[in-house]
């Protein structure tokens, strides 16, 4: 064996074991920086480590990271991941730009835990006054979170409050510093794509939401199979409430949203949105009239806009061919009355509770009601009056009156004849009375008194009605009858309530009064 080959042996083990020393020592580095750098209340634990120091990859197997101590609303949050692998470090950008660059940072199956802080924790325990501190920019060109899970926990971690089957997410250009490490954010990033699957969460003691599945990126969002409903049968939910309740049963195959955006400002989440658009959605509200009425004083929407515990902006949302029946069950044993509205579409223009927002909510309503007129609704509020001040106005056409039976019947103990041909109203109103103008064509209009078993008519009291409504003959040259509104809210019932009986009151007063325009 010459010389040459021996030294080229000699070499080739020295370099080789030199690689092997070096790789150690990276090794070395790493659990010492873990162990040094990692904050007191934040446990770091995994199986094996391995290093590649050419390619610059570190592999974590079996990782588990525990932060205790107050982080925003979490307490404890805990991850678990079967892998960490961080491929790509570059070793010129640490010795000569002296900052961290890694080219991807991959999270395979992780879980993640969070455990809300208890009510009486406060901020004591919070972890902003000792943040992650850094030395060294850090740039990643991405992040992959992949075949995950989450689930948020209350503080005795015995309810969730969220879970979610199977997530995947990736972030691209990820970049922080000691200055961006310190905010609400502790990263910046250029864009992502994330997707959800079976995301659920109860909504208090009685109602629970359903997503079947999210996929967002940097300008949409879309979310298929909403479904939010009461988790009780309406007999079930009716035994456990004291106090009338709403048994919901809302079902939105699709959403859709563009030109989403957020930010913080003085400690509030603000949301932008540019559209927003509800696809089929079907909503199904029952009350069981038996129970107790709640006495509880019922704000308005501008009022309830303006008080969300975050700023909202929507330039624009549609609704297209809803469904919404509402149904009563009163203290008998007939069946409940049901009042449908079906192929409805709605727009709603400028929703914002953001000061100087300048516009009004604009909504604007079409749809069939009960299958037998067009019903359409145009309604304006600025929610930063604190009056609550509105302005409504919307018709009814070609409406057979008989089908309003359905509804009239059981809870009212009514039923009508007749068509509306054409029916016009405005109202205006505020959070204590409203005033407007009616005006109505209609056809042999009549109504029945029926007795408390809802099967035989009340001949006298019919008949004594009917001779003070007039037959819709008494009208002007387009055969219309007018007549005013003037009424005043019941602060315990809602919006629809309120809208309900300033048209009742037009429309007696259409039928019974002089008829005449004043």
């Amino acid at each position: 064996m010459n010389k040459f080959l021996k030294w080229s042996i000699a070499l080739g083990f020295l370099i080789i074991g030199g690689y092997l020393i070096a790789q150690w020592q990276m090794k070395v580095q790493v659990i010492d920086f873990l162990n040094k750098k990692i904050p007191n209340h934040i446990d770091f634990a995994y199986d094996n480590l391995t290093v590649n120091l050419l390619k610059g990859n570190l592999h974590f197997n079996e990782i588990e990271v525990v932060s205790l101590g107050k982080q925003t609303s979490s307490c404890e949050i805990m991850v678990s991941a079967q892998q960490l692998s961080i491929s790509g470090f570059s070793y010129w950008n640490l010795f000569i730009n002296k900052s961290i660059h890694v080219k991807s940072l991959h999270l395979l199956q992780p879980d993640l835990k969070f455990k809300t802080c208890s009510k009486d924790n406060g901020d004591g325990n919070t972890n902003q006054a000792n943040p992650i501190k850094l030395l060294k920019e850090i740039y990643i060109d991405e992040v992959v979170l992949k075949s995950g899970k989450v689930s948020i926990l209350n503080a005795k971690e015995d309810k969730e409050l969220l879970s979610v089957a199977a997530i995947d997410v990736q972030l691209n250009e990820i970049t922080t510093n000691p200055e961006i490490i310190t905010e609400y954010i502790p990263f910046r990033f250029s864009d992502y794509h994330i997707t959800v699957n079976e995301l659920n969460a109860p909504l208090g003691n009685f109602e629970q939401l359903h997503m079947g599945s999210i996929t967002l990126n940097s300008s949409t969002i879309e979310v298929a199979d909403i479904v939010l409903n009461t988790t009780l049968s309406k007999k079930a939910l009716s035994q456990k409430i004291r106090v009338q309740r709403d048994h919901i049963d809302l079902q939105i195959p699709g959403i859709k949203i563009t030109d989403h955006t957020y930010k913080r400002q003085n400690d509030t989440l603000q949301v932008n949105f540019a559209t927003m658009s509800l696809n089929t959605p079907i909503l199904e509200v029952y009350r069981d009239k038996s129970k107790l009425e709640d006495f509880t004083r019922k704000p308005l929407y501008a009022e309830m806009l303006r008080n969300l515990p975050f700023h909202i902006n929507i330039d624009a949302t549609t609704i297209t061919e809803a469904t919404i029946i509402y149904e009563e069950n009163i203290p008998n044993e007939v069946k409940a009355g049901a009042l449908s509205f079906e192929q409805l579409n709605a727009s709603i223009d400028h929703l914002s509770n953001i000061k100087n927002s300048g516009d009004n909510v604009d909504i604007k309503i079409e749809s069939d009601l009960m299958g037998a007129g067009k019903f359409n609704l145009n309604w304006k509020f600025n929610v930063h009056d604190e009056h609550n001040r509105f302005v409504i106005s919307g018709g009814l056409s070609n409406f057979k009156t008989e089908r309003l039976n359905e509804f009239l019947t059981p809870n009212l103990r009514t039923q009508t004849t007749g068509t509306i041909d054409q029916m016009y109203f405005t109202i205006s109103g505020d959070d204590y009375t409203a005033n407007g103008d009616i005006k109505m064509n209609y056809e042999d209009f009549k109504f029945q008194v029926l007795d408390k078993e809802r099967k035989g008519v009340k001949k006298i009291l019919s008949f004594i009605g009917n001779l003070f409504i007039n037959d819709g003959s008494k009208a002007d040259e387009d055969g219309f009858r007018y007549g005013t509104i003037s009424t005043e809210r019941i602060q315990h019932k809602s919006f629809f309530n309120y809208l309900w009986i300033s048209l009742q009151d037009g429309l007696l007063d259409v039928l019974t009064g002089s008829g005449k325009k004043e």
